[in-house]
């Protein structure tokens, strides 16, 4: 089904007077709405048809413009390559580090453990049982008893070496 306005509009589409009585008219035709296309997103792709033969000079500079972006490129992948080895390398670095800290840890563990273990003999063997024991049994020696044991004053003998000194003072002045 095709509305009269649909034909006016393509057959006067130039009149100047149609297109201002169109969009500032008051009342609306029951023509539908005229179709304005929505602008399309720029993707940074541009697409150039075909024109004009370039001249040598720009298809030099063109060649070295894309040769300087390959480079470019090629340089940032470099770095890249190289940023994510230098990574793992300093991963693996750090891992074998915490390897041998372990290692360590359990080395020292085990000795830590040995010491406990050994000073504990050692001090069940140098106990005052254990020697009395030996002293008895091995060597055949006997417990002192009261009797024998002498008490010395050492007060006597305190005065003694102090009047001695004391001589030997007089003598080398």
């Amino acid at each position: 089904m095709t509305n009269t306005g649909d034909f006016r509009r393509y057959s006067v589409a130039g009149d100047v007077n149609v297109a201002i009585d169109k969009y500032f008219s008051a009342s609306r035709s029951s023509a539908a709405p005229e179709y304005e296309p929505e602008d399309k997103p720029d993707y940074g792709i541009k697409v150039k048809g075909i024109g004009r033969r370039k001249s040598k000079k720009e298809l030099v500079r063109e060649q070295r413009e894309a040769a300087a972006r390959a480079a470019v490129i090629l340089v940032t992948a470099v770095l890249v390559v190289a940023m994510v080895a230098g990574a793992l390398s300093t991963m693996a670095k750090k891992h074998e580090l915490t390897k041998q800290i372990e290692s360590a840890e359990r080395t020292l563990s085990t000795s830590q453990s040995e010491y406990v273990r050994m000073s504990t003999k050692l001090d069940s063997l140098v106990s005052m049982s254990m020697i009395d024991e030996y002293a008895v049994n091995k060597l055949g020696m006997c417990k002192v008893s009261n009797s024998q044991i002498r008490y010395i004053d050492v007060s006597q003998y305190k005065e003694e070496r102090e009047a001695a000194a004391a001589r030997l003072l007089k003598e080398n002045k």
